[in-house]
């Protein structure tokens, strides 16, 4: 009967140990964004999980997209002009594969929107 109760004793340990608890007062958050810079076309895409968005770059941002802090700041007006809800443009597949054949691969088959 000892022996009974210790190993029921150890496998509770055991299980308990490997248990992972989750807080219930929190939510999780996955939000995954690629980025690629089409050096021909001067155009920044990003992509989410369902969409594809085309940024063309002024004068300016075409020199500071090569600089890390330039490409930071151009990623996160990207991120700003999507999250306000502004107007976009659609293009359809074949229209982003004449734009460039990198952009057209990059974007797939994700919906695709200008933004500026």
């Amino acid at each position: 009967m000892v022996c009974v109760l210790l190993f029921l004793s150890l496998v509770s340990v055991v299980y308990s140990a490997t248990t992972t608890h989750h807080p219930h007062n929190g939510h999780i958050i996955n939000e995954a964004l690629s980025f690629h810079y089409d050096s021909a076309t001067h155009i920044v895409a990003m992509k989410t999980h369902h969409h594809c968005y085309l940024y063309v770059l002024n004068a300016h941002e075409q020199q500071t997209v090569h600089t890390s802090t330039g490409l930071h700041a151009i990623e996160k007006k990207i991120i700003d002009l999507v999250d306000s809800h502004g107007t976009t443009v659609h293009f359809t597949a074949q229209d982003v594969n004449l734009l460039s054949h990198g952009l057209g691969k990059f974007c797939g088959h994700f919906t695709t929107l200008k933004i500026n």
